[in-house]
């Protein structure tokens, strides 16, 4: 392909709209030499810079498949204005994640908008769009059920946008929450339905404390309940961590049947291994079973309450011949 960059100066603008196509057929092909490859490369750097916003279109446009071109001239075009940016945005497969991440502060709001409507967004991506995005596409963000959201993207997402609406209902729409970020909204919900009982209703404090702190826990009970093993156990090793683990919390979940926070509760305030208090509550010996409750520190009463909830759900506790 024969093209002389000095050319580009004296070229009309249909003339450069049909040169930004020849380009971009060329890079999206892989049978020319090296020199022809760069050579063209720098045109296409030129084409983007163009005054005429129907060249970069068609550029673009033109680039959007190619994954043969180099960071600099792809972050150019992103960068660009929305009707040169926007269709290369959707499309372009020529970032990594990182790529992305670290592209996603100096891009324009335009530019989020249409990245959020990605569906193959990386972890980097997604933090970097809820890191610095405004209200309206951070929303866009987290409605996207195709792509996964981080807890260290969740929180983020808490941090910037607690008060907002609009972020806040997409948030909570997600089945995909870990436990601690579903915990943390949990708490924020808590906190906005205390004042309205307390500036709308002539209640007590303690009243109103008790509510919520039962609504609280009817909420989160709902989470643990579809939640798996590894996250059950994983929220309870972070609230042990947090100091934030009790003896009353666990008791209420148990009694509420969640059996997986029982035994990571049992294992962690123990110090014994997930399996072998898994294999406790299996044998079903009672003697066995209040030594581990009573080296997790728990009480007597909490003990009587946890055999009878074992036994209520037809979970075997039954005494050994040396009791």
């Amino acid at each position: 392909m024969k093209l002389a960059l000095g050319n580009l100066v004296n070229a009309d603008r249909l003339e450069k709209v049909v040169l930004a196509k020849r380009v971009s057929r060329f890079l999206a092909s892989s049978d020319h030499e090296h020199d022809d490859h760069e050579a063209v490369t720098n045109i296409a750097r030129a084409l983007a810079q163009d005054l005429s916003i129907q060249v970069r279109e068609t550029l673009s446009f033109e680039l959007r498949m190619c994954k043969n071109i180099p960071y600099d001239l792809a972050a150019r075009i992103a960068s660009d204005i929305e009707s040169v940016a926007g269709p290369f945005i959707e499309a372009t497969q020529v970032f990594s994640d990182g790529e992305w991440a670290g592209l996603i502060p100096h891009l324009e709001k335009h530019a989020h908008q249409y990245l959020a409507r990605r569906h193959d967004l990386g972890e980097q991506t997604v933090f970097a769009l809820v890191a610095n995005a405004n209200e309206e596409t951070v929303a866009r963000v987290i409605a996207n059920r195709e792509i996964k959201l981080s807890e260290q993207a969740s929180k983020k997402t808490v941090d910037r946008f607690a008060t907002s609406d609009m972020v806040m209902q997409e948030l909570s729409r997600r089945d995909d929450l870990t436990l601690p970020v579903v915990e943390r909204i949990i708490g924020l919900v808590a906190e906005e339905y205390k004042r309205i009982l307390l500036a709308n209703y002539s209640l007590p404090k303690q009243v109103v404390a008790e509510i919520v702190f039962k609504t609280q826990n009817e909420t989160l009970w709902k989470q643990i309940a579809k939640a798996g093993p590894a996250q059950v156990h994983g929220y309870v090793v972070d609230m042990k961590r947090e100091g934030r683990l009790s003896e009353a919390l666990t008791l209420e979940m148990v009694e509420r049947g969640s059996f997986q926070f029982l035994g990571s509760a049992l294992a962690v305030e123990a110090g014994a291994t997930l399996g072998e208090v898994r294999a406790i509550l299996e044998r079903g010996d009672l003697r066995e079973l209040l030594g581990l409750i009573h080296k997790a520190g728990y009480g007597k009463t909490s003990a009587q309450r946890i055999c009878r909830v074992l036994k209520g759900n037809q979970i075997s506790v039954r005494r050994s011949a040396a009791n």
